[in-house]
């Protein structure tokens, strides 16, 4: 490795113990290529080729016009699981909704008891904005990925979340469309699962998430068929 690609290693590496340092949690801003350039004692450039690789690697997004945020993946890559070698995505996706079966009821109902007013906040915030993508007809699984993920580390369980990540993202969201009955009744439920959380009802959140993942079945199965 030549002496400016170790360089922009070892920078990105003292960028994620940046993170980690001040313990920045999905979502949040980092300072600006400028300061992070004078705080580091590098050039601009290099900082610039940093968050580069950080990009690459999940660890950070870059927001048009607005910074650059840690990212909501956490350093998961994009097929940590080598799913894209699967050559049968309707059986993907309904084998990853197994799991999900397995996993969320019970972290809805951990995140109902756990959760601090920061997470409560910030999960409101991502139910609106999973719910407008979902009725506006638009792919939302990007969407939805930061709403689960956000109940699972709401769940107080440090090992979860990336787990979320993989489970909630593409491919368990096919290429298809769900029907607009379908999206409007994953909307409600999506609504539901936040109400119950937010009420602080263990059971009500757990319920909600079964009947939330009941309509993904059957979503998968719609979008199977198209």
């Amino acid at each position: 490795m030549d002496s400016r690609k170790l360089l922009t290693e070892k920078v990105a590496d003292e960028i994620v113990r940046t993170i980690i340092g001040k313990e920045r949690k999905a979502g949040d801003k980092l300072p600006n290529e400028f300061e992070l350039a004078e705080k580091l004692g590098v050039g601009r450039s290099t900082v610039r080729e940093a968050i580069k690789t950080l990009v690459s690697r999940n660890v950070v997004e870059i927001r048009r016009g607005a910074g650059t945020f840690v990212s909501e993946r956490s350093g998961v890559s994009e097929d940590p699981l080598g799913l894209q070698f699967l050559n049968d995505p309707v059986r993907v996706a309904s084998d990853l909704l197994a799991l999900r079966f397995l996993l969320e009821p019970r972290l809805a109902s951990l995140a109902a008891g756990n959760c601090s007013p920061e997470q409560l906040a910030e999960l409101m915030e991502l139910c609106d904005a999973c719910e407008h993508a979902i009725l506006s007809g638009d792919d939302f699984a990007e969407e939805n990925m930061r709403f689960h993920a956000a109940i699972a580390r709401a769940s107080g369980n440090v090992v979860v979340p990336n787990l979320a990540v993989i489970l909630c993202g593409p491919p368990s969201m096919l290429a298809g469309t769900p029907s607009e009955q379908t999206r409007k009744e994953l909307a409600r439920t999506t609504r539901e699962i936040m109400s119950a959380i937010a009420a602080r009802d263990g059971m009500a959140a757990y319920d909600a998430m079964l009947l939330h993942l009941a309509l993904c079945r059957r979503s998968i199965a719609e979008q199977s068929l198209q």
